[in-house]
């Protein structure tokens, strides 16, 4: 169990065997969560080809219709701390069904409105 919700095995046990098709076809929700969980919600955004909803300066939100569920939106938003290598790590960020643009998401994950968000410096 995961969190009290009773799952497959293979899904604490082997993680890395689950699949896209898997995780459309459990219809339990609760189950369905914790796959998307150990799945990463963001890998399955990119995997199933999630709608690009908006992106501007602070991100790009992504939105994908789950049935039987409530939609999963993420915001993708860049480290601002470059890597060893130069890089920089993409996140992506959970946010309410209800986001239609990447500023007010990223606002959303600090308790702010997209008015009210104006960050100085980015660390």
């Amino acid at each position: 169990a995961v969190h009290g919700v009773r799952v497959p095995g293979f899904v604490i046990k082997r993680p890395d065997t689950i699949t896209v098709a898997q995780i459309g076809a459990e219809q339990n929700v609760e189950v369905r969560r914790v796959m998307l969980g150990q799945y990463g919600e963001g890998r399955y955004l990119l995997d199933v080809g999630a709608t690009e909803v908006h992106a501007d300066e602070s991100g790009t939100l992504f939105r994908v219709e789950i049935p039987g569920d409530e939609p999963l939106v993420m915001v993708r938003v860049e480290n601002s701390t470059p890597e060893t290598d130069g890089s920089r790590k993409p996140y992506f960020l959970r946010v309410p069904p209800d986001m239609t643009q990447a500023r007010q998401a990223v606002a959303w994950t600090f308790g702010k409105t997209p008015e009210t968000y104006a960050p100085a410096i980015r660390t």
